[in-house]
């Protein structure tokens, strides 16, 4: 056998074994990639959690204010200054997906203030943490008393929803039926407005405006409310019965569009009425723990250019100590860009000394003053007003 032949055989060898490794070798494929796919069925911003037919968004919003509250008493002389700049994030977590019974939802709302100057406090907690099907609603979200299910007081600083009214503890524990058709819904619930958060109910900055009470106290309500094109119409009753601390509460609210004349054109309006008998206990009051009998309210909304909106309401509490209190609002909302808000308005009014179910409404984050800040005669007629500017970015 010569070289040649040699060499040859050795080469037809080698690709022999190489072929007969590469058929046994195994072939390892990478998984394709499942994308994030858009889940339209909710509106904007939801997606679809991968592998699986639920759909998720994340949203809410950054904001920061600053605020200046003047009060004056027309007796004492006393006279209280404070300042106060405040910063919010909300993180809101929305999960929905569909079952043989309607839509499951789940949300999930974080929530951290952080303020400086008179009366300043951090705080961080769970607002909202409920489920909803077929109807049901059982966790904590805002109370059927609210019109919207959104807090009732100090929105942006000052009532914002001027069909909802002037009162207190707006998230409660709830377990709520609401059957909704062609506009018209009607929602049977209790509430416990203790469990949550411990020890008292707080107002959207974090100051105490309500305290806790026994657990076994709860609040039925029993709600009617109408949608259409013209606006809405509403009524809803809250009872409570715990010895010597009854209260009911009615509250009659409506909203009308008048976009057809003036663009962006709302007039709401409210009637807030309650029976009560807190033998001692104040803090059983809707009216952020004052004994009041009535409030009532008017509001005014339109826009001024595309960007700009006219805010302006003026709300009253009566069947308090010696006479009635009163708050007016006016303001603007600018929308520079998209998810942009600057706003600026200004509150005055009149309260009484040891009450302030209105300056508390205006006061924002700030603690009560016709109590904590200053040495007014009880009973005393206190002017107020409030100076507030923010800005907020929402998601």
């Amino acid at each position: 056998m010569n070289i040649k032949s040699l060499l040859l055989g050795s080469a037809a060898a080698m690709v022999a074994v190489s072929s007969a490794q590469a058929a046994d070798a195994v072939v390892v494929e990478a998984e394709p990639v499942e994308y994030v796919r858009v889940c339209d069925a909710y509106g904007s911003g939801y997606f679809f959690i991968p592998g699986t037919e639920t759909c998720i968004r994340f949203g809410g919003y950054v904001r920061s204010t600053y605020s200046k509250l003047n009060v004056e008493g027309d007796e004492s002389g006393a006279d209280v200054e404070s300042t106060q700049w405040a910063s919010r994030i909300n993180l809101d977590i929305d999960i929905r997906n569909e079952t043989d019974w309607g839509t499951l939802r789940s949300l999930i709302r974080f929530r951290s203030n952080n303020a400086d100057g008179d009366g300043g406090d951090s705080q961080f907690e769970v607002d909202q943490a409920f489920l909803t099907i077929a109807g049901l609603r059982v966790g904590v979200g805002g109370s059927l008393f609210n019109a919207n299910f959104a807090a009732g007081v100090n929105l942006e600083g000052v009532p914002q929803i001027f069909e909802d009214g002037i009162y207190g503890f707006s998230n409660n524990l709830v377990l709520d039926y609401t059957y909704a058709i062609d506009g018209l819904s009607l929602s049977v619930g209790v509430e416990d407005i203790d469990g949550f958060p411990p020890g008292g109910v707080t107002n959207v900055d974090g100051v105490t405006t309500r305290g806790g009470r026994d657990a076994s106290n709860a609040l039925f309500l029993a709600k009617a409310q109408y949608s259409a094109d013209f606006g809405s119409v509403g009524i809803v009753g809250e009872f409570s019965e715990s010895g010597a601390n009854d209260n009911d509460v009615y509250k009659a609210y409506a909203t009308l569009d008048l976009s057809e004349f003036v663009p962006g054109g709302i007039l709401g309006g409210y009637y807030i009425w309650q029976d009560l008998d807190v033998g001692g206990a104040s803090n059983q009051s809707r009216f952020l723990g004052v004994q009041a009998d009535q409030s009532w309210g008017l509001g005014f909304q339109a826009n001024l250019t595309d960007q700009i909106e006219f805010i302006a309401y003026h709300n009253e509490i009566s069947g308090v100590g010696q006479s009635d209190e009163s708050l007016t609002t006016i303001g603007l909302n600018w929308y520079p860009v998209s998810g942009l808000k600057v706003y600026g308005f200004y509150s005055f009014g009149d309260t009484i000394s040891g009450n302030g179910a209105l300056v508390n409404n205006a006061r924002g984050p700030f603690a009560n003053p016709t109590t904590n800040g200053g040495s007014f005669t009880a009973g005393e007629d206190v002017s107020f007003d409030q100076f507030l500017i923010g800005i907020r970015r929402n998601f």
